[in-house]
């Protein structure tokens, strides 16, 4: 990835003086990035779904109709219910869906599905449903479901009657918080060991890149494997998460280190920070106020990138069962449930978490090459 990031906040001072003979007035660096990024058709369309994807998350709760935990036994492998706006005769009406009647086939004894305009559910907004945490405070208000209580079940459910459109928007909060804690943690070692690295040179930058090369001398995916399988099994969720967490930290980190540490060596060759020695300036101030700043649009666009990689990562392991674990809900651990062909033939809408985690991947890779565009001050519009 390296290839393909040019760090421009060395080369400020050549881009705003560009800028202020094309625009006119003098704009700050920070200005001219989001001038540019704002042109990025593709990339602005990226954030915008970043942003809801984490506003679902944030406000899972409020926005399913149900918790994930929530059963109807009287709705197994219920086929989705997609609201309607024609009524029967043609007009337009309120949102409703159509519930089910079962239907057996006498000779193969297959249970299928038929919609029934006489099982019709109204939608209405803002009902009362069951019970949730939200800011440390109890709920009872969904933003969306069955006027009166009736069961509606967007996206289905799935073979214990729970509600697939419901389990996955809490999913996008584990999927999403495992990818930011990772990202935060990789970035903030990757960042400090990265600048050790490239402004403490000698001996300390040779030791420091051994063990660099000693961590990704390991292929990704069996030392995942691995690590993940001595996780113990009986182990609490949330300490389970927490590990797994670590273990993606630990094998994430090292890229960020070898780019930040060459970015260093270039950097601290410079004039204002050969000045900043010269007057007596401090290795704290230096490296605060002159390298690390001038490397941020580096990190913020490597983090763009490693965020959709850990998605992919958690989904994947989970996935196969050695990641998150039940009871937490994850998109990998709702896609855990069609393993099996037999699963996916009869119910192929538990595939839904799919289209979610496509989304995310395609949506933060697209702001990260509009920011990508936006801090390269040599790039074409």
């Amino acid at each position: 990835m390296s290839d393909h990031i040019t760090d421009p906040a060395s080369h400020a001072h050549d881009f705003e003086m560009n800028a202020e003979v094309a625009t006119g007035p003098s704009l700050s660096y920070w200005q001219l990035v989001r001038k540019r990024f704002a042109r990025n058709r593709t990339g602005v369309i990226g954030a915008i779904i970043c942003c809801a994807i984490i506003f679902t998350a944030l406000c899972a709760p409020f926005l399913a109709p149900y918790t994930p935990a929530t059963k109807d036994r009287s709705a197994i492998y219920t086929p989705p219910q997609m609201p309607r706006f024609i009524a029967q005769d043609g007009g337009l009406t309120r949102p409703y869906v159509l519930g089910f009647a079962e239907e057996m086939h006498p000779v193969t004894y297959e249970i299928t599905f038929q919609p029934s305009p006489e099982k019709r559910v109204d939608l209405a907004l803002f009902v009362q449903g069951p019970e949730y945490q939200f800011l440390g405070m109890n709920f009872t208000t969904h933003f969306i479901g069955g006027a009166k209580g009736a069961p509606v079940h967007f996206l289905g459910t799935d073979g214990l009657g729970r509600d697939v459109f419901s389990r996955m928007l809490y999913g996008s909060r584990i999927t999403l918080l495992m990818g930011m804690i990772v990202m935060g943690m990789a970035c903030v070692i990757g960042t400090l060991v990265g600048v050790t690295s490239g402004y403490l040179g000698g001996r300390t930058d040779t030791v420091i890149q051994r063990v660099i090369e000693f961590v990704k001398s390991f292929p990704d995916l069996p030392l995942y494997l691995a690590l993940v399988a001595v996780l113990p099994r009986r182990a609490d969720p949330m300490l389970t998460f927490v590990m797994f967490a670590a273990i993606v930290v630990v094998l994430k980190w090292a890229d960020l280190a070898r780019e930040l540490r060459g970015k260093v060596i270039a950097i601290r060759s410079v004039e204002f920070v050969r000045a900043a020695v010269a007057v007596g300036a401090s290795d704290k101030r230096i490296i605060g106020r002159h390298i690390i700043p001038n490397m941020s649009s580096h990190i913020i666009v490597w983090a763009t990138y490693v965020l959709p990689e850990v998605i992919l990562l958690e989904s994947f392991l989970s996935f196969l069962g050695v990641g998150i674990q039940q009871p937490m809900v994850s998109w990998g651990v709702m896609l855990n449930a069609v393993r099996d062909f037999q699963s996916l033939a009869s119910a192929p809408w538990l595939l839904a978490p799919v289209g979610m985690i496509i989304l995310s991947v395609l949506a933060f890779n697209a702001l990260g090459d509009g920011l990508r565009d936006a801090m390269d001050p040599y790039s074409h519009d």
